[in-house]
């Protein structure tokens, strides 16, 4: 969960911005282990709130499937936390999802970990400053696989 007092980025602007900055920089890791044996299955937009819920899977091939997801916000500190940011914790996460405590949410009927501790904010431009809104959907959900659903 954010940190009690932490604003939003800028504006719905600016975190439909950095949602879809998050999005892209994930969508490569639908083909490949962002974090061993870990791909990631989606990265849904959490409504207007700077936050997104990443699902990451073991993929088809592991003899135990299984699906984690992650609350992660895109604020911490008072600080944006830029897409690499996000790409890195997950990179860090390995084996040691037992250290993470629940989010207080379910996503696809699981129960959503609070990834806060993967990301840190960095003192980083504001997103706004581009004109109109950035290209590619705000998050993706492989509910079968090579089926992506996209939120616009």
């Amino acid at each position: 969960m954010p940190v009690p007092g932490d604003p939003p980025i800028c504006s719905p602007l600016c975190v439909s911005r950095a949602q879809r900055a998050v999005a892209a920089a994930l969508w490569h890791y639908t083909a490949a282990p962002v974090a061993k044996p870990y791909s990631v299955r989606g990265c849904v937009p959490d409504g207007d709130e700077a936050a997104v819920t990443v699902a990451l899977w073991t993929g088809p091939a592991a003899r135990e499937k299984r699906n984690l997801f992650f609350y992660v916000p895109l604020v911490s500190g008072g600080l944006p936390v830029p897409a690499v940011g996000v790409v890195a914790g997950l990179m860090r996460l390995g084996r040691g999802t037992h250290v993470f405590g629940s989010g207080g949410r379910r996503f696809d009927g699981k129960r959503v970990l609070n990834g806060s501790g993967l990301v840190e904010g960095r003192d980083a431009p504001c997103l706004c400053g581009g004109t109109g809104e950035q290209e590619g959907p705000r998050g993706f959900y492989f509910e079968r696989p090579g089926e992506p659903q996209r939120y616009g």
